[in-house]
């Protein structure tokens, strides 16, 4: 498994000098570090975490997202069972989003099942951009929780969504 951190550190969990003046830098965070440690405990047990390549993990609120090469999430979505023991072994909810996927397809990741039906992007006079995603169907009725949604774009991507329902509900 590929991560940010050595295999060495990843597999042991202590950090070698290299990895932590990374931390200390900035240029990675305890967050990669925990899912990077996570992940390699898994790899021993399972050959296909171990072909996974790792790119950022980030906390948001009580889940986890894991941020990896597109090939790796196809593979997660194949295998529910793979997800499953990936959930089991975070201890909480983790989403997975591709790593090189274009805004819109990475919108659409967070979103599914839900869909997409426009994609728009919005420079403020502040000079910030808003993106604005319209979902087909009511909002009632859809179990994705957008509030969450909002929060993993925005911390993994920098993305402000508005999301609305085609039957207009904003949120």
């Amino acid at each position: 498994m590929k991560s940010a951190i050595c295999p060495f550190d990843a597999k042991s969990g202590v950090l070698c000098s290299k990895c932590e003046s990374k931390l200390e830098s900035g240029s990675i965070t305890r967050d990669d570090v925990e899912a990077a440690i996570k992940l390699a405990r898994l790899a021993d047990r399972n050959q296909d975490v171990d072909k996974f390549t790792l790119v950022r993990g980030a906390k948001v609120d009580d889940d986890f997202v894991l941020v990896l090469r597109s090939p790796d999430v196809i593979a997660l979505q194949r295998d529910s069972e793979l997800a499953d023991k990936i959930e089991d072994a975070f201890g909480q909810k983790v989403w997975f989003v591709e790593s090189e996927s274009s805004e819109r397809r990475f919108i659409e990741g967070l979103l599914r099942p839900l869909k997409v039906l426009s994609v728009n992007l919005f420079w403020l006079p502040d000079g910030n951009k808003l993106t604005k995603v319209i979902v087909a169907g009511d909002s009632r009725k859809a179990w994705v929780n957008i509030e969450k949604v909002q929060k993993i774009a925005k911390t993994v991507r920098n993305i402000e969504l508005l999301i609305e329902f085609e039957n207009n509900n904003n949120r």
